[in-house]
């Protein structure tokens, strides 16, 4: 198939970036990894008048940290985060960055466009619900940091206006005590969309049994990824215990919201209990390291 004509840009820094899509608005498309946007391009799904490619603008690359936190340039890849350490509380995000795609996508695709492109199923939604990420939105002379949580709208939908840039992923210092794990399931083991995915986070009490602060996220069983409020809340206060966390589990499936497109709505809730019995536990383990 053949793609529509559209002008290329190719921005030196964020500022100039910012001035395009000032610009242009919804006439124009971000291209960072472009392991998306290439694929509906040439499926003719958007007709994009201008194609702004932020492979310049190493403002939103790196990964850097200070006392407050845990800093994500949105052109990050996936490979970088991957092989990044986060330690016992960031473990769930490597993991899940290491399960993008291929090698080769992971070599391309961002963190910011898994993001932005607000699929159900994106790999690092999760995993950074479940670390209380925030993101920081740019446009000409302005920007503002809005929580993940309330990032994403509905599929293929969020909440970012057309001449908006996503600059920054940031990740606020957990307690110590605390470690996550990430879970997913597909058809295959490689370049495949999650049927179901599921992050959790523990922060253990002081004791090293009595759980502190958890939280649980979904991916693929919703119209957007989504924490699983009741159950994480349900285990504050009590032990770190098997039975606890087959409660949480059960009430987690009840929480997920399946569309049943890919499988049975039925089939969704059993993967989400079974997947997030083993990522409680994981984490658990990585949190009593």
């Amino acid at each position: 198939m053949i793609m529509q004509k559209f002008d290329y840009q190719a921005p030196a820094d964020l500022k100039e970036a910012c001035q395009i899509m000032a610009n242009y608005g919804d006439k124009a498309k971000l291209l960072a990894g472009g392991t998306d946007l290439l694929i509906a391009l040439k499926k003719n799904r958007i007709s994009p008048s201008q194609v702004v490619a932020l492979d310049q603008v190493d403002e939103i690359k790196g990964l850097w940290s200070d006392d407050d936190g845990i800093y994500l340039g949105a052109r990050t890849t996936a490979a970088e985060i991957a092989d990044s350490d986060f330690g016992a509380a960031g473990q769930a995000l490597a993991e899940a960055a290491a399960q993008v795609g291929s090698p080769l996508v992971r070599n391309l695709a961002t963190v910011g466009g898994n993001l932005v492109t607000a699929m159900p199923a994106a790999d690092m939604a999760p995993p950074l619900l479940v670390m209380q990420a925030g993101v920081v939105l740019e446009k000409l002379g302005d920007n503002r940091e809005i929580a993940l949580d309330d990032f994403f709208v509905g599929p293929g939908e969020q909440v970012m206006l057309p001449e908006e840039i996503m600059s920054l992923i940031f990740l606020p210092e957990l307690p110590s005590g605390s470690g996550s794990a990430f879970e997913k399931l597909g058809v295959r083991k490689a370049l495949e969309r999650s049927i179901v995915s599921v992050a959790a986070l523990i922060t253990l009490a002081d004791d090293g049994k009595t759980i502190q602060e958890a939280r649980i996220a979904l991916g693929a069983v919703a119209p957007t990824p989504m924490l699983a409020a009741t159950a994480g809340a349900g285990l504050c206060g009590k032990k770190a215990t098997k039975k606890n966390f087959s409660a949480a589990a059960k009430t987690t499936a009840q929480e997920a919201r399946p569309r049943g497109l890919r499988t049975s709505a039925v089939y969704s809730r059993l993967m989400v209990e079974q997947l997030t019995m083993r990522a409680l536990t994981r984490a658990y383990a990585a949190a009593s390291r």
